[in-house]
């Protein structure tokens, strides 16, 4: 095959001798986060000479910098060129189609309507005329000229009411028509299903039967990763189901294609960046006010818990460093057995051998097109400053060998949906953590221990106490390991002290306040942490953030 790549402006008469119309079938689609690639093939018989050959049934939104052209050996491209096809679209539309048949015959009822009007219109005219003749006949007698003018009376008000009900008709059937030629518009103007066509001028040495290839690049496709991860209980490996939601407005349905999803992108600009001079200055920063008042103090890590607590909700995936890895077995399923994995210097390709079908409607198809079945350990997490819940989180180890993207989780667990999750490999380090859910047989409890907190003035200083009990009953038939976690705040300002004076053996991180417990907890056991810290303060300070 010969490969051409280019789109000239000057006019292709220049060249033509004869055209000649072909229709191109899509063949396969690669699908990228932004953008896709179509490529498309025909044959075409071509004479001894140059012609010009209409390709039809291409996308009607198209990068004409990306088309490429391929043809028969024997075959010299002269020149390429990109229209809209307006005609066409209208035969590939169904929809249009449907809608000129419907105009075809409105068009065809409201002429009925319109000749029989005509006609009761001319026979009103009729009987006026006869009328007047019957008037000016001398040799009528009066008997006669009552039966004439009871005839003319029921006569015309027949064809006055004829003429009245065939009016309110042709009315209606104007109304319908004006609806559907405004529809029609419509969808012509609309620019997800515009069709476009290339126009080649092709040179042949003798009489050919060639073979033709294209591929272009259209930027108004896209897919986005999601997933169904699923737990038969703490024992099992986890199944996770890739899927791709494809939404493409090319103007061009996608009927039976063979699609590859991609994880990387078309760049249309790929010059290399070339490095300036960089140049730093200095500044004096504003003053910045403090919360509360001028006095208050600014306690670091402490934010609103109302939005730590949304925070929690939301964010269900978390990663975390581990020296320690497991190999991940991927187990053979009915939808791998159609999938192939390539992976390139840019990015994955998920080739899918099932074809289908992808209209461009700007609407989201999901595919399911990989699985896993992979080893996970369960365990349990829980934050009480922020929620009295247990999660249940499954650990997986090596997950970047699954080639996974941003995207939403369903998470199924023994059976039932629990919630949605997000996974960002971007924010995950070796370990990937999904939430499973909240398991409400693990009990948590976090209480204020009023008679182990009190206020003292030292001075011109206030020093107060806060200790909480954190009680975990595990009211499971198995024991469970549960990743405990809470914090104690941190000062930025000279004058204010903080003091950890109990965490009953937690793994303290003095940077970040943050407390941690690993915990073992028997069926029917209650694990009972306490915690407690001081915070000496000047009396004239307000302590926000408490």
């Amino acid at each position: 095959m010969k490969r051409f790549l280019t789109i000239f402006l000057f006019p292709l008469s220049v060249y033509a001798q004869q055209q000649i119309k072909s229709k191109a079938a899509l063949e396969s689609v690669t699908v990228y986060n932004n953008g896709a690639q179509l490529t498309h093939t025909g044959k075409v018989n071509l004479p001894s000479g140059t012609s010009e050959i209409v390709i039809n049934n291409i996308s009607g939104r198209v990068n004409e910098s990306s088309i490429q052209v391929g043809v028969s050996a024997g075959v010299t491209i002269l020149a390429v060129q990109f229209n809209r096809d307006f005609l066409n679209t209208d035969a590939a539309n169904p929809e249009i189609k449907l809608l000129n048949d419907s105009i075809k015959t409105v068009n065809t009822e409201l002429s009925k309507t319109k000749n029989a009007k005509t006609i009761e219109e001319q026979t009103l005219v009729l009987l006026d005329e006869n009328r007047k003749s019957g008037g000016s006949n001398t040799g009528t007698n009066v008997a006669e000229l009552i039966k004439l003018a009871e005839y003319y009376r029921a006569k015309s008000t027949e064809v006055r009411n004829s003429i009245l009900a065939i009016s309110a008709t042709e009315e209606k059937q104007t109304r319908k028509l004006n609806a559907l030629q405004q529809q029609l518009a419509e969808l012509r103007n609309n620019p997800n299903q515009q069709l476009g066509q290339l126009v080649l001028q092709l040179l042949a040495k003798e009489n050919v039967n060639a073979n033709y290839n294209i591929t272009y690049v259209t930027p108004n496709a896209n897919w986005l990763a999601s997933y169904d991860v699923k737990a038969i209980n703490t024992s099992t490996p986890l199944g996770i189901v890739y899927k791709g939601a494809i939404t493409q407005n090319t103007g061009l349905d996608w009927k039976k294609v063979k699609l590859s999803l991609s994880t990387g992108n078309p760049n249309y600009n790929i010059t290399a960046p070339t490095l300036n001079p960089w140049f730093v200055s200095v500044y004096s920063p504003a003053q910045q006010s403090l919360a509360g008042s001028s006095s208050g103090v600014r306690i670091r890590g402490m934010a609103s818990p109302l939005g730590e607590a949304n925070m929690l909700n939301d964010v269900v995936v978390v990663g975390y460093a581990k020296a320690e890895k497991k190999a991940i077995a991927a187990s053979v399923s009915t939808v791998n057995n159609y999938t192939s994995v390539n992976e390139s210097q840019l990015g994955v390709t998920f080739d899918i051998d099932i074809p289908y079908d992808i209209n461009s409607d700007n609407k989201p198809h999901t595919v399911a097109f990989k699985e896993y079945e992979v080893p996970a350990k369960y365990k349990y997490y829980a934050a009480p400053r922020l929620s009295l819940d247990a999660y249940l989180l499954a650990d997986v180890l090596d997950w970047e060998k699954l080639n996974l993207q941003a995207g939403n989780a369903n998470i199924i667990f023994e059976g039932t949906y629990t919630g949605k999750s997000f996974i960002n490999p971007a924010n995950i380090l070796d370990t990937l953590s999904l939430s499973m859910g909240k398991d409400k047989k693990i009990i948590i409890t976090k209480e204020k221990q009023e008679d182990y907190s009190s206020t003292k003035f030292i001075g011109s200083n206030k020093k107060q106490a806060f200790t909480y009990l954190i009680k975990i009953r595990n009211t499971k038939k198995e024991a469970i390991e549960l990743s405990l976690k809470d914090q104690y705040p941190l000062s930025t300002q000279s004058d204010v002290e903080i003091e950890l004076l109990e965490s009953s053996g937690a793994e303290v991180n003095k940077e970040t306040g943050m407390l941690s417990w690993n915990l073992k907890i028997a069926p029917n056991e209650t694990k009972t942490i306490k915690l407690s810290y001081s915070v000496k303060a000047p009396k004239s300070k307000i302590l926000a953030g408490m």
